[in-house]
Protein backbone atom coordinates (compact mmCIF):
# COMPACT_ATOMS: atom_id res chain seq x y z
CA UNK A 1 0.00 0.00 0.00
CA UNK A 2 1.39 3.70 -0.88
CA UNK A 3 2.01 5.54 1.74
CA UNK A 4 0.27 9.06 2.05
CA UNK A 5 1.79 12.59 2.70
CA UNK A 6 -0.22 15.82 2.77
CA UNK A 7 2.09 18.23 1.30
CA UNK A 8 1.44 22.08 2.62
CA UNK A 9 2.89 25.32 0.92
CA UNK A 10 1.85 28.64 -0.44
CA UNK A 11 3.84 28.51 -3.29
CA UNK A 12 1.59 26.88 -6.16
CA UNK A 13 4.31 26.01 -8.64
CA UNK A 14 6.82 24.25 -6.04
CA UNK A 15 3.61 22.32 -4.70
CA UNK A 16 2.84 21.33 -8.32
CA UNK A 17 6.33 20.00 -8.72
CA UNK A 18 6.93 17.94 -5.45
CA UNK A 19 3.67 16.49 -6.15
CA UNK A 20 4.79 15.30 -9.71
CA UNK A 21 7.96 13.96 -7.91
CA UNK A 22 6.47 12.15 -5.28
CA UNK A 23 4.29 10.57 -6.86
CA UNK A 24 6.45 9.29 -9.37
CA UNK A 25 8.54 8.18 -6.42
CA UNK A 26 5.49 5.79 -5.53
CA UNK A 27 3.63 7.58 -2.59
CA UNK A 28 0.08 9.00 -2.46
CA UNK A 29 0.16 12.89 -2.27
CA UNK A 30 -2.34 15.32 -1.08
CA UNK A 31 -0.85 18.65 -1.81
CA UNK A 32 -2.66 21.97 -1.47
CA UNK A 33 -1.87 25.63 -0.97
CA UNK A 34 -4.55 26.41 1.84
CA UNK A 35 -3.44 25.34 5.44
CA UNK A 36 -7.53 25.45 6.38
CA UNK A 37 -8.20 22.84 3.67
CA UNK A 38 -5.24 21.02 4.81
CA UNK A 39 -6.36 20.70 8.66
CA UNK A 40 -9.86 19.74 6.80
CA UNK A 41 -8.43 17.32 5.29
CA UNK A 42 -6.38 15.61 8.25
CA UNK A 43 -9.58 15.83 10.10
CA UNK A 44 -10.70 13.09 7.42
CA UNK A 45 -7.82 11.50 6.00
CA UNK A 46 -5.31 9.51 7.78
CA UNK A 47 -1.85 10.58 6.66
CA UNK A 48 1.74 8.85 7.51
CA UNK A 49 3.46 11.88 6.80
CA UNK A 50 3.18 15.80 6.44
CA UNK A 51 5.43 18.18 4.95
CA UNK A 52 4.57 21.80 5.61
CA UNK A 53 6.66 25.23 5.31
CA UNK A 54 6.70 27.28 7.70
CA UNK A 55 5.73 30.83 6.62
CA UNK A 56 2.30 30.31 5.77
CA UNK A 57 -0.50 33.55 5.27
CA UNK A 58 -3.30 32.55 7.27
CA UNK A 59 -2.36 29.80 9.55
CA UNK A 60 1.31 29.31 10.22
CA UNK A 61 3.58 27.09 9.78
CA UNK A 62 4.17 26.30 14.12
CA UNK A 63 0.07 26.67 14.56
CA UNK A 64 -0.47 25.03 11.77
CA UNK A 65 1.61 21.99 13.36
CA UNK A 66 0.08 22.52 17.37
CA UNK A 67 -3.01 21.61 15.56
CA UNK A 68 -1.85 18.68 13.88
CA UNK A 69 -0.04 17.68 17.31
CA UNK A 70 -4.22 18.16 18.53
CA UNK A 71 -5.54 15.91 15.78
CA UNK A 72 -2.54 13.47 15.66
CA UNK A 73 0.45 13.90 18.21
CA UNK A 74 2.82 11.00 16.55
CA UNK A 75 2.51 11.74 12.74
CA UNK A 76 6.52 12.56 11.14
CA UNK A 77 6.14 16.08 10.28
CA UNK A 78 8.73 17.91 8.28
CA UNK A 79 9.34 21.59 7.79
CA UNK A 80 10.25 23.32 4.58
CA UNK A 81 11.25 27.00 4.57
CA UNK A 82 13.27 29.20 2.69
CA UNK A 83 13.44 31.56 5.67
CA UNK A 84 15.68 28.93 7.92
CA UNK A 85 17.92 29.53 10.81
CA UNK A 86 18.52 28.32 13.81
CA UNK A 87 16.37 30.01 15.52
CA UNK A 88 13.46 28.35 13.37
CA UNK A 89 14.86 24.94 13.99
CA UNK A 90 14.44 25.68 17.60
CA UNK A 91 11.18 26.54 17.59
CA UNK A 92 10.47 23.52 15.09
CA UNK A 93 12.44 21.12 17.59
CA UNK A 94 10.44 22.78 20.56
CA UNK A 95 7.24 22.40 18.77
CA UNK A 96 7.79 18.55 18.03
CA UNK A 97 8.38 18.72 14.24
CA UNK A 98 9.91 15.40 13.50
CA UNK A 99 12.71 17.28 10.80
CA UNK A 100 13.39 20.66 8.48
CA UNK A 101 15.05 20.93 5.89
CA UNK A 102 15.80 24.46 4.03
CA UNK A 103 14.82 25.59 0.34
CA UNK A 104 16.29 24.99 -2.64
CA UNK A 105 16.56 21.45 -1.99
CA UNK A 106 16.61 18.44 -3.83
CA UNK A 107 14.15 16.33 -4.52
CA UNK A 108 16.55 13.38 -3.67
CA UNK A 109 17.44 15.00 -0.13
CA UNK A 110 13.88 15.33 0.83
CA UNK A 111 13.10 11.55 -0.77
CA UNK A 112 15.77 10.90 1.91
CA UNK A 113 14.44 12.71 4.38
CA UNK A 114 10.48 11.27 3.74
CA UNK A 115 12.54 7.70 3.88
CA UNK A 116 13.64 8.09 6.88
CA UNK A 117 10.66 9.68 8.98
CA UNK A 118 8.65 7.47 7.77
CA UNK A 119 10.83 4.09 8.71
CA UNK A 120 11.57 6.34 12.37
CA UNK A 121 15.39 6.08 11.86
CA UNK A 122 15.12 10.60 12.11
CA UNK A 123 15.05 9.13 15.66
CA UNK A 124 18.20 6.57 15.25
CA UNK A 125 17.08 2.79 14.89
CA UNK A 126 14.14 1.35 16.37
CA UNK A 127 15.95 -1.02 18.54
CA UNK A 128 19.25 -1.75 20.04
CA UNK A 129 20.41 -5.08 17.89
CA UNK A 130 22.53 -7.70 20.06
CA UNK A 131 22.42 -10.60 22.51
CA UNK A 132 26.03 -11.22 23.12
CA UNK A 133 27.16 -11.45 26.31
CA UNK A 134 28.76 -7.82 26.25
CA UNK A 135 25.58 -6.31 25.07
CA UNK A 136 23.22 -7.47 28.04
CA UNK A 137 25.31 -6.56 30.20
CA UNK A 138 25.67 -3.67 28.11
CA UNK A 139 21.87 -3.77 28.30
CA UNK A 140 21.21 -3.90 32.08
CA UNK A 141 23.66 -1.17 32.88
CA UNK A 142 21.35 1.07 30.62
CA UNK A 143 18.49 0.25 32.40
CA UNK A 144 20.13 1.37 35.20
CA UNK A 145 20.86 4.49 34.43
CA UNK A 146 17.47 5.14 32.52
CA UNK A 147 15.52 5.33 36.06
CA UNK A 148 17.57 8.10 37.09
CA UNK A 149 18.42 11.44 36.36
CA UNK A 150 22.06 11.34 36.85
CA UNK A 151 24.37 12.53 34.12
CA UNK A 152 26.17 9.99 32.03
CA UNK A 153 29.42 9.97 30.29
CA UNK A 154 29.13 7.16 27.28
CA UNK A 155 32.61 6.32 26.27
CA UNK A 156 33.66 3.96 22.72
CA UNK A 157 35.18 3.53 19.67
CA UNK A 158 33.57 5.84 16.65
CA UNK A 159 30.50 3.92 15.39
CA UNK A 160 29.77 1.75 18.19
CA UNK A 161 26.18 3.83 18.52
CA UNK A 162 27.02 6.09 21.33
CA UNK A 163 24.28 8.79 20.16
CA UNK A 164 21.32 5.31 19.71
CA UNK A 165 22.23 4.68 23.34
CA UNK A 166 21.86 7.77 24.13
CA UNK A 167 17.91 7.85 22.95
CA UNK A 168 17.53 4.59 24.39
CA UNK A 169 18.38 5.94 28.07
CA UNK A 170 15.82 9.05 26.86
CA UNK A 171 13.40 6.91 25.91
CA UNK A 172 12.98 4.80 28.85
CA UNK A 173 13.44 7.82 31.27
CA UNK A 174 10.72 9.83 32.75
CA UNK A 175 11.40 12.64 30.30
CA UNK A 176 10.82 10.55 27.26
CA UNK A 177 8.05 13.14 26.65
CA UNK A 178 10.12 15.72 26.19
CA UNK A 179 13.10 16.72 23.78
CA UNK A 180 15.88 14.86 23.20
CA UNK A 181 18.18 17.20 21.38
CA UNK A 182 21.74 16.12 20.20
CA UNK A 183 25.04 18.75 19.01
CA UNK A 184 28.17 17.72 18.30
CA UNK A 185 31.02 19.61 19.63
CA UNK A 186 33.10 18.93 16.42
CA UNK A 187 30.89 20.01 13.73
CA UNK A 188 30.79 23.46 14.80
CA UNK A 189 33.54 26.23 15.26
CA UNK A 190 33.80 27.48 18.20
CA UNK A 191 31.74 30.59 18.27
CA UNK A 192 29.07 28.78 16.68
CA UNK A 193 28.85 26.59 18.91
CA UNK A 194 28.21 28.61 21.85
CA UNK A 195 25.87 30.88 20.58
CA UNK A 196 24.09 27.65 19.38
CA UNK A 197 24.29 26.05 22.84
CA UNK A 198 23.60 28.70 25.02
CA UNK A 199 21.74 31.46 22.85
CA UNK A 200 22.04 35.40 22.87
CA UNK A 201 20.86 38.31 23.40
CA UNK A 202 20.23 41.33 20.84
CA UNK A 203 23.47 43.07 20.10
CA UNK A 204 25.52 40.46 21.32
CA UNK A 205 27.94 40.56 18.38
CA UNK A 206 27.77 41.98 14.80
CA UNK A 207 24.52 40.85 13.19
CA UNK A 208 22.78 39.34 16.43
CA UNK A 209 19.49 41.96 15.46
CA UNK A 210 17.41 39.51 17.49
CA UNK A 211 17.45 37.54 21.04
CA UNK A 212 17.79 34.20 20.55
CA UNK A 213 16.90 31.05 22.04
CA UNK A 214 19.76 28.45 22.68
CA UNK A 215 19.73 24.39 22.01
CA UNK A 216 19.90 23.70 25.59
CA UNK A 217 16.66 26.06 26.59
CA UNK A 218 15.05 24.14 23.71
CA UNK A 219 15.79 20.58 25.45
CA UNK A 220 14.00 22.06 28.81
CA UNK A 221 12.60 19.38 30.78
CA UNK A 222 14.59 16.59 28.41
CA UNK A 223 17.30 15.18 27.29
CA UNK A 224 20.53 16.86 25.88
CA UNK A 225 23.11 14.62 23.99
CA UNK A 226 26.59 16.31 23.82
CA UNK A 227 28.59 14.42 21.63
CA UNK A 228 32.26 14.42 20.75
CA UNK A 229 32.27 16.22 24.32
CA UNK A 230 36.63 15.94 23.84
CA UNK A 231 36.64 18.26 21.28
CA UNK A 232 34.64 21.11 23.09
CA UNK A 233 36.65 24.32 23.40
CA UNK A 234 37.71 25.88 27.43
CA UNK A 235 35.36 28.17 26.68
CA UNK A 236 32.40 25.64 26.23
CA UNK A 237 33.84 23.51 29.06
CA UNK A 238 33.42 26.51 31.46
CA UNK A 239 29.66 27.10 30.80
CA UNK A 240 29.25 23.08 30.68
CA UNK A 241 30.24 22.87 33.98
CA UNK A 242 28.26 25.82 34.97
CA UNK A 243 25.07 24.51 33.52
CA UNK A 244 25.88 21.33 35.47
CA UNK A 245 26.40 22.72 38.99
CA UNK A 246 24.00 25.19 38.45
CA UNK A 247 21.66 24.36 36.61
CA UNK A 248 21.88 27.74 34.54
CA UNK A 249 22.74 29.42 31.38
CA UNK A 250 23.51 32.47 30.47
CA UNK A 251 23.31 33.87 26.74
CA UNK A 252 25.50 35.65 25.00
CA UNK A 253 25.19 39.33 25.65
CA UNK A 254 23.48 38.56 29.05
CA UNK A 255 24.47 38.69 32.76
CA UNK A 256 21.20 37.52 33.63
CA UNK A 257 21.16 33.48 33.91
CA UNK A 258 18.68 31.49 32.87
CA UNK A 259 17.37 28.44 34.36
CA UNK A 260 17.36 25.24 32.80
CA UNK A 261 16.13 21.40 33.46
CA UNK A 262 18.09 19.08 31.23
CA UNK A 263 19.34 15.90 31.40
CA UNK A 264 22.98 15.66 30.02
CA UNK A 265 24.61 12.65 28.33
CA UNK A 266 27.98 13.18 27.08
CA UNK A 267 30.04 10.75 24.67
CA UNK A 268 33.28 10.84 23.07
CA UNK A 269 35.80 8.59 21.65
CA UNK A 270 38.77 10.27 22.89
CA UNK A 271 40.91 8.87 26.00
CA UNK A 272 40.10 12.01 28.57
CA UNK A 273 42.90 10.52 30.74
CA UNK A 274 45.16 11.78 28.21
CA UNK A 275 43.30 14.57 27.44
CA UNK A 276 43.29 15.57 31.15
CA UNK A 277 47.21 15.29 31.46
CA UNK A 278 47.57 17.38 28.26
CA UNK A 279 45.55 20.17 30.09
CA UNK A 280 42.93 20.18 27.14
CA UNK A 281 40.44 19.00 29.35
CA UNK A 282 39.06 20.35 32.43
CA UNK A 283 39.34 18.17 35.17
CA UNK A 284 36.37 19.42 37.30
CA UNK A 285 34.06 18.36 34.47
CA UNK A 286 35.59 15.32 33.93
CA UNK A 287 35.04 14.13 37.26
CA UNK A 288 31.24 16.10 36.65
CA UNK A 289 31.00 14.36 33.61
CA UNK A 290 32.18 11.04 34.84
CA UNK A 291 29.11 10.29 37.45
CA UNK A 292 28.30 7.00 35.23
CA UNK A 293 30.64 5.88 32.84
CA UNK A 294 29.14 3.94 30.39
CA UNK A 295 31.60 1.86 27.86
CA UNK A 296 30.10 0.50 24.37
CA UNK A 297 31.89 -2.42 23.26
CA UNK A 298 33.49 -2.40 20.20
CA UNK A 299 32.16 -4.92 17.33
CA UNK A 300 34.85 -6.95 17.43
CA UNK A 301 33.91 -7.75 20.96
CA UNK A 302 30.71 -8.57 20.27
CA UNK A 303 31.26 -11.00 17.34
CA UNK A 304 28.25 -12.90 18.05
CA UNK A 305 25.98 -10.18 17.16
CA UNK A 306 27.09 -9.72 13.77
CA UNK A 307 24.71 -12.79 11.91
CA UNK A 308 21.61 -10.34 13.45
CA UNK A 309 22.91 -6.90 13.33
CA UNK A 310 23.84 -7.59 9.30
CA UNK A 311 20.28 -9.49 9.26
CA UNK A 312 18.51 -6.51 10.69
CA UNK A 313 20.31 -3.65 8.41
CA UNK A 314 19.87 -6.52 4.90
CA UNK A 315 16.02 -5.83 5.57
CA UNK A 316 15.90 -2.36 6.64
CA UNK A 317 17.79 -1.35 3.18
CA UNK A 318 15.49 -3.92 1.07
CA UNK A 319 12.56 -2.31 2.71
CA UNK A 320 13.77 1.54 2.74
CA UNK A 321 15.08 1.18 -1.56
CA UNK A 322 12.24 -1.30 -2.65
CA UNK A 323 14.91 -3.84 -3.77
CA UNK A 324 12.92 -6.56 -3.34
CA UNK A 325 14.46 -9.39 -0.50
CA UNK A 326 18.17 -10.39 -0.17
CA UNK A 327 20.12 -13.24 1.45
CA UNK A 328 23.61 -13.25 3.03
CA UNK A 329 25.29 -16.64 2.16
CA UNK A 330 26.47 -18.40 4.75
CA UNK A 331 30.05 -17.86 3.13
CA UNK A 332 29.66 -14.12 3.22
CA UNK A 333 28.56 -14.12 6.48
CA UNK A 334 31.53 -15.91 7.86
CA UNK A 335 33.33 -13.26 5.86
CA UNK A 336 31.50 -10.51 8.38
CA UNK A 337 32.46 -12.47 11.18
CA UNK A 338 36.15 -13.02 10.78
CA UNK A 339 36.89 -9.02 9.66
CA UNK A 340 37.82 -7.06 12.91
CA UNK A 341 35.43 -3.82 11.91
CA UNK A 342 37.88 -0.97 12.47
CA UNK A 343 34.27 1.38 11.47
CA UNK A 344 32.12 -0.79 13.81
CA UNK A 345 28.47 -1.17 13.76
CA UNK A 346 28.59 1.92 11.83
CA UNK A 347 31.14 0.50 9.13
CA UNK A 348 28.82 -2.62 8.99
CA UNK A 349 25.67 -0.95 8.54
CA UNK A 350 27.53 0.81 5.38
CA UNK A 351 29.22 -2.53 3.59
CA UNK A 352 25.93 -4.20 3.82
CA UNK A 353 23.96 -1.62 2.26
CA UNK A 354 26.09 -1.40 -0.61
CA UNK A 355 26.16 -5.15 -1.07
CA UNK A 356 22.87 -4.89 -0.66
CA UNK A 357 22.57 -2.44 -3.45
CA UNK A 358 25.50 -3.62 -5.88
CA UNK A 359 24.58 -7.38 -6.12
CA UNK A 360 22.56 -8.32 -8.93
CA UNK A 361 20.80 -11.46 -7.84
CA UNK A 362 18.98 -12.61 -4.78
CA UNK A 363 21.87 -13.54 -2.85
CA UNK A 364 24.84 -11.34 -1.21
CA UNK A 365 27.96 -12.97 -2.32
CA UNK A 366 31.50 -12.86 -0.67
CA UNK A 367 32.99 -9.84 -2.66
CA UNK A 368 30.01 -8.21 -2.75
CA UNK A 369 30.48 -7.14 0.90
CA UNK A 370 34.54 -5.67 -0.30
CA UNK A 371 35.99 -6.55 2.72
CA UNK A 372 39.68 -7.55 2.78
CA UNK A 373 40.15 -11.43 3.51
CA UNK A 374 42.30 -12.44 6.39
CA UNK A 375 45.71 -12.38 5.94
CA UNK A 376 48.53 -14.51 8.08
CA UNK A 377 45.96 -16.56 9.75
CA UNK A 378 45.09 -20.29 9.16
CA UNK A 379 42.26 -22.37 9.27
CA UNK A 380 43.62 -23.79 12.74
CA UNK A 381 44.49 -20.18 13.92
CA UNK A 382 40.47 -19.25 13.18
CA UNK A 383 39.44 -22.87 14.70
CA UNK A 384 41.35 -22.08 17.63
CA UNK A 385 40.41 -18.08 18.18
CA UNK A 386 36.87 -19.11 17.16
CA UNK A 387 36.75 -21.65 20.29
CA UNK A 388 38.47 -19.58 22.73
CA UNK A 389 35.68 -16.84 22.09
CA UNK A 390 32.96 -19.29 22.70
CA UNK A 391 34.40 -21.06 25.26
CA UNK A 392 35.10 -17.27 27.21
CA UNK A 393 31.45 -16.07 26.47
CA UNK A 394 30.25 -19.51 28.07
CA UNK A 395 32.10 -18.47 30.78
CA UNK A 396 34.48 -21.28 31.23
CA UNK A 397 30.91 -24.10 30.76
CA UNK A 398 32.40 -27.07 28.37
CA UNK A 399 29.31 -28.22 27.60
CA UNK A 400 27.69 -25.28 27.19
CA UNK A 401 30.65 -23.99 24.69
CA UNK A 402 30.19 -27.76 22.86
CA UNK A 403 26.59 -27.35 22.34
CA UNK A 404 26.67 -23.91 20.36
CA UNK A 405 29.81 -25.16 18.41
CA UNK A 406 28.24 -28.64 17.47
CA UNK A 407 30.91 -30.47 18.59
CA UNK A 408 31.32 -32.85 21.72
CA UNK A 409 32.10 -32.05 24.95
CA UNK A 410 35.43 -34.34 24.84
CA UNK A 411 36.40 -32.90 21.31
CA UNK A 412 35.85 -29.16 22.44
CA UNK A 413 38.36 -30.12 25.32
CA UNK A 414 41.14 -31.40 23.30
CA UNK A 415 40.84 -28.84 20.47
CA UNK A 416 40.81 -25.88 22.91
CA UNK A 417 43.84 -27.78 25.00
CA UNK A 418 45.40 -28.20 22.19
CA UNK A 419 44.69 -24.19 21.03
CA UNK A 420 45.96 -23.44 24.49
CA UNK A 421 49.72 -24.97 23.78
CA UNK A 422 50.08 -23.23 20.04
CA UNK A 423 49.67 -19.83 22.10
CA UNK A 424 52.42 -20.94 24.36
Amino acid sequence: MKKKILLLDDEASLIKWLRYALEQKGYDVYATTDSRDALAEIKNQRYDLIISDIKMPEIGGFEFLKKIRGIHPEVPFIFITAYGSMDSAINALRDRASDYILKPFSIDELTVRIKANLSGTTKGPTKIVGTSKQMRSTMVMLDKIAATDTTVLLLGESGTGKELFAREIHNRSKRAKFNFVTVSCAAMPETLLESELFGYKRGAFTGASTDKEGLFKAADKGTFFLDEIGDAPATIQVKILRLLEEREIVPLGSIKPISVDVRLIAATNKNLDEELKRGSFREDLYYRLNVIPLQLPPLRKRRDDIPMLAQYFLEEICIRENIGERTIRPNSMKTLNQYDWPGNVRELKHVIERAAILTDSHYIEPHHLGLPQPKGRSLNQLQAEEISRVVEECEGNMSKAAKILGVSRATLYRRFKSSKKKKR
